[in-house]
């Protein structure tokens, strides 16, 4: 397909229910975040599209996409990845290497109801020519599971974690799982390069994750922003 979460997104308007979930084996335009595309590997990598659809707006979705990427480094650790983390606001590394990305699309009315597509993409066994091809340090997870799982024990992994923690945002929103995202955030206490969009880089260290999602540093001359 070209993207799973565009074929959702036309599945979701037209009346999809929440927990359908695409799952392909080639995408010929997969999404990253700020329009990058994700490179994936034929039978290399695990690319799938979840829907989710929630009582409250989108407006009360913020720290989505922390919970998702504390689900999937979750689900990867039980499956072999035990040294799976995460890093704000929505990839998963091991060792400082990305071996999974996610991106949300959100739709609907500020105060409800609305409906998120999630996009889960975990490279799983990707070869030499598509490492070269990619822009930033990765890894895969049969280069990190003690016992490399099938995609389909992880991509069944995934949906049990990802359906137990969306149920629990839906009730609860993200602040009840705040500690343990920040529990598991591979850059907690370390100094980053931080790019805001429309302001110059600067460097800081990582300070905490607020209630609603928002990282929160510390610049070098005490500020926390």
């Amino acid at each position: 397909t070209d993207s799973t979460s565009t074929q959702l997104l036309a599945r979701a308007a037209a009346g999809a229910p929440s927990g359908a979930c695409l799952a392909a084996e080639w995408q010929s335009a997969g999404r990253g975040r700020r329009g990058r595309t994700w490179i994936a590997a034929l039978g290399g990598s695990l690319t799938f599209s979840l829907l989710w659809r929630f009582e409250r707006g989108v407006g009360a979705l913020s720290g989505l996409s922390l919970a998702v990427g504390l689900a999937v480094a979750r689900a990867l650790q039980a499956n072999g990845v035990e040294r799976a983390r995460v890093k704000w606001p929505n990839d998963v590394v091991v060792d400082f290497r990305k071996v999974a990305g996610i991106l949300i699309e959100t739709s609907g009315e500020m105060q409800g109801p609305s409906v998120a597509v999630i996009g889960v993409g975990v490279n799983w066994r990707l070869p030499d020519d598509v490492v070269d091809r990619i822009d930033q340090a990765v890894t895969d997870v049969a280069s990190c599971a003690v016992q490399p799982p099938s995609r389909t024990e992880l991509l069944a992994g995934l949906l049990v974690e990802l359906s137990r923690t969306l149920e629990a945002f839906e009730r609860d929103g993200f602040a009840p799982l705040r500690e343990a995202w920040r529990a598991c955030h591979a850059y907690d206490g370390r100094r980053v390069r931080v790019m805001p969009g429309r302001e110059s880089p600067y460097d800081a260290t990582v300070a905490d994750v607020g209630s609603d999602g928002s990282l929160h540093v510390r610049t070098a001359d005490g500020r926390l922003v």
